[in-house]
């Protein structure tokens, strides 16, 4: 008869890191967005990863005059 592996709770499954959890974790590390990138990733929210991350580089690019 083969053995049963222990049960330890741990997750066996992979998990997805959302802006949610992600949030959870930061705050956790004592981390929060600023107002400025909040309303910038709210504002992309129904955008690809790629329209999101010209979006937030747009906010640190320094503008040539």
């Amino acid at each position: 008869m083969k053995k049963q592996p222990s049960q330890t709770g741990r997750i066996t499954q992979p998990s997805k890191l959302t802006s949610a959890r992600g949030e959870k974790i930061s705050a956790v590390e004592g981390m929060s967005l600023s107002a400025r990138m909040r309303a910038v990733l709210t504002q992309s929210e129904d955008k690809s990863g790629d329209e999101r991350r010209a979006l937030v580089r747009q906010q640190f690019v320094k503008v040539k005059t």
